[in-house]
């Protein structure tokens, strides 16, 4: 597994600059398909959220028993390799769009969307983040300064959003930009003194 993806807050952050009804069908017959769909999208529904259920309560077992070294290994390979994908996807989605804006007629505009796109991307990956369950102190402490480095890259973005019309959000920006650094360098300082202490190898 490469370094790359087992780090988490790997956004390509440029210090201090801007990342520049379907009709309705009324017919009865329609209706009643449509209602027998709902009832088994119903069923299916309930049968899913159990299983997920069932999985978590399964999971939450499982690290319960496991050694520390064991539960880093898991959050590393199973949670935070998920999350990592989720937040390299989001950041390759936004730096296309920045490029593909410079193109636009209404390149504010065309930027704005973008970078709503990559706050509610975020916003995702917080969610996820918080859903992610842990055991060990060490390993909550690093769950939380990986939730506070995706927080704060949040509100770096919507800056970036504001900036577009109000130039006066830049020192802000700027600043927020410092913050998401120092935030990013404790984490991943925390990540691989963990690694160490645990003889975890990230280029396996």
């Amino acid at each position: 597994m490469k370094r790359l993806l087992v780090f988490v807050l790997i956004a390509f952050l440029l210090s201090g600059c801007s990342l520049m009804k379907v009709g309705k069908v009324s017919s009865s017959n329609e209706e009643a398909e449509d209602a027998e769909v709902t009832a088994t999208d119903e069923k299916g529904k309930d049968k899913d959220q159990k299983m997920e259920a069932n999985a978590a309560a399964d999971d939450s077992s499982k690290k319960g028993s496991m050694t520390p070294a064991e539960e880093f290994t898991s959050f590393i390979e199973g949670d935070m390799s998920d999350i990592s994908v989720m937040e390299y996807n989001v950041q390759v989605n936004l730096s296309q769009a920045q490029r593909e804006s410079a193109e636009d007629k209404d390149q504010d505009q065309a930027m704005k969307d973008a970078l709503e796109r990559a706050i509610a991307g975020y916003e995702q990956l917080i969610v996820k983040m918080e859903a992610i369950e842990v055991e060990s102190d060490e390993l909550v402490k690093l769950k939380q300064e990986a939730l506070d480095g995706f927080s704060i890259y949040q509100e770096y973005l919507i800056l970036n959003r504001e900036l577009i019309d109000d130039p006066s959000k830049d020192e802000e920006m700027i600043a927020k930009n410092l913050e998401y650094q120092r935030a990013k360098g404790t984490y991943q300082s925390h990540l691989e003194d963990l690694a160490d202490e645990y003889g975890y190898s990230f280029e396996q």
